[in-house]
C-alpha cells in the first residue's frame, strides 16, 4: 500500500512548509511524536524546521511532565530514543540563536529523564551559543525557574562566560519572580548578581514592590539595598544610589527627607 501511495505522489507538487507544519501539529496533538518527526525532512526553510523542532521538543517535555502518573520504563526508553534522533537535526541548524533555544529545551527533557550529564552538555552549549544574546539567556533561565529547576539555574549562571553581562537579566528575573509572589526564589536570584550596583538596585525595586504590601518587609529590603550600595566603588554612582534608596525609604515611612542621615552614611563608609 505504501509503495502504491508513493507511486501516485511522484506526480504531486511538493507541499508547502506551512502544510507540513500543520500536519506536524496535528500529529503532535494526537501524541504521534514519531510521525511528526518523520515530516521534518519535508521542510525547506530553516526557520520552519526550527519551529517544528521546538513544537516536537515541547510536546515531548509535556508528555514527560504533563501527568501525575510516572511514565513506564518502556515509555521513557521510547522518549530517550526520540530525543537522540533529534540531536543531529538540531545541530544542523546554522542559526546560532535558534540552536541555542532548541538545546536549552533539549536540556530540560534530559533533566526530566534524570540524564544530568547530557542535560548539562546541552545547557552549556546553549549558553555558549547565546553568549551575545541576553534575551535568550533570560528566557532560558526563566523557563528553568518555571519548571522548578532552581539548582540548574544556579549552575547555568556559573556557566555563563560573562556573568556581569547578565546582571541586568538576573535583576529582571528577580523582579518578575517577586511580583508573581515567589519571594524566596527572587532573593536567591538576587544573590547571583555579581555587581553590587545592580544587586542594590534590584533590592531597591523589590522594596518598592513590597512597600505597597508590607512596610516591615519593605524596610528590610531597603536596608539590604543600602548595605549593597555601600560596596559600589564609584563614589558618584554610590551617592546617587544611596540617595535613591533613601528617597524610597522616606516615601514608604511618610517622612520628610533627611540630608544628615545620607551624609552620615557616606562618611561612615569604610575606606
Amino acid at each position: 500500500m505504501e509503495k502504491l501511495e508513493r507511486f501516485f505522489r511522484r506526480g504531486e507538487k511538493k507541499r508547502s512548509d506551512s502544510a507540513v507544519l500543520e500536519d506536524i501539529e496535528a500529529y503532535l496533538y494526537e501524541g504521534e511524536l514519531e510521525k511528526a518527526m518523520n515530516l521534518l525532512k519535508d521542510l525547506e526553510k530553516e526557520h520552519n524546521t526550527f519551529l517544528a523542532l521546538r513544537m516536537i521538543l515541547r510536546s515531548t517535555a509535556k508528555e514527560l511532565g504533563g501527568t501525575e502518573e510516572k511514565p513506564s520504563e518502556g515509555e521513557l526508553r521510547r522518549i530517550k530514543d526520540i530525543v537522540r534522533e533529534l540531536i543531529p537535526t538540531i545541530n544542523g541548524i546554522s542559526n546560532r540563536r535558534y540552536r541555542a533555544i532548541l538545546l536549552s529545551e533539549l536540556a530540560i527533557i534530559f533533566y526530566e529523564l534524570n540524564d544530568d550529564l547530557n542535560g548539562d552538555i546541552a545547557l552549556k552549549t546553549s549558553l555558549d551559543l547565546a553568549a551575545d544574546e541576553p534575551d535568550v539567556i533570560r528566557d532560558v533561565l526563566m523557563e528553568f525557574l518555571r519548571r522548578g529547576l532552581m539548582r540548574k539555574v544556579a549552575q547555568a549562571i556559573k556557566m555563563v562566560k560573562d556573568p556581569k553581562g547578565i546582571d541586568v537579566v538576573l535583576a529582571r528575573i528577580a523582579e518578575n519572580l517577586y511580583i508573581s509572589g515567589d519571594e524566596e526564589k527572587a532573593l536567591l536570584v538576587t544573590k547571583h548578581i555579581t555587581s553590587p550596583f545592580h544587586r542594590a538596585l534590584t533590592l531597591y525595586y523589590l522594596g518598592s514592590i513590597e512597600g505597597r504590601r508590607d512596610v516591615k518587609k519593605a524596610l528590610n529590603l531597603i536596608d539590604m539595598a543600602l548595605k549593597e550600595a555601600e560596596k559600589v566603588e564609584n563614589p558618584d554612582a554610590r551617592f546617587e544610589l544611596i540617595l535613591k534608596i533613601y528617597d524610597l525609604k522616606h516615601e514608604i515611612l511618610g517622612e520628610g527627607f533627611n540630608v544628615r542621615e545620607i551624609l552620615s552614611r557616606q562618611e561612615a563608609r569604610p575606606v
